[in-house]
């Protein structure tokens, strides 16, 4: 059997049990890769089982004018916006919550005209930080990097809303 059939075979399975889609560029630069290959970023991706989402400025700006039409407590909002991280299910393409109602989210994904946020999957984790490599959105192919307490801040009236900043530190070149 192939390697290239291993590797593209492996990201068909995550994609039937997790919903992560590994872009086409990225599965056929990282299918060259020998099944040994101790690659940082062919090992998350061949491992992939988990995710995080993370929302872009524009989107976070965006919820922020909608929750302003129908509501006024903002603390209500940052806890669906902090939920919302943690609770998007990639196979039914939604926020899905068993603690909050997040249904908020969903509408304003389906009224938001681009992308939302990024999708990352794990590469390296510390005590300090984590890093991501980006899968969708014109980021995709990225690595980014964000320390467990840097935050982006939008003020509101009196109300900072906060949402999880990461710095994307460079493209990996899928040629």
């Amino acid at each position: 059997m192939n390697q290239e059939n291993t590797f593209i075979r492996h990201c068909n399975l995550i994609e039937l049990q997790y919903g992560i889609v590994i872009p086409q560029t990225i599965q056929s630069y990282f299918a060259k890769f020998s099944d040994e290959s101790t690659n940082i970023y062919y090992q998350a991706l061949k491992n992939a089982n988990d995710f995080k989402i993370f929302y872009t400025k524009e989107f976070v700006e965006f919820t922020i004018v909608q929750y302003t039409a129908i509501h006024n407590d903002f603390e209500i909002l940052q806890s669906i916006l902090n939920e919302g991280n943690y609770e998007y299910s990639l196979l039914e393409k939604q926020f899905i919550s068993d603690s909050i109602d997040i249904s908020f989210l969903n509408q304003c994904c389906n009224k938001f005209e681009t992308i939302p946020f990024y999708i990352g999957i794990y590469t390296f984790e510390s005590c300090g930080g984590e890093e991501f490599l980006i899968i969708n959105g014109d980021k995709k192919g990225y690595i980014v990097a964000r320390s467990h307490d840097d935050t982006e801040k939008i003020k509101v009236g009196n109300t900072l809303i906060k949402y999880q900043k990461i710095d994307f530190i460079k493209k990996l070149l899928l040629e």
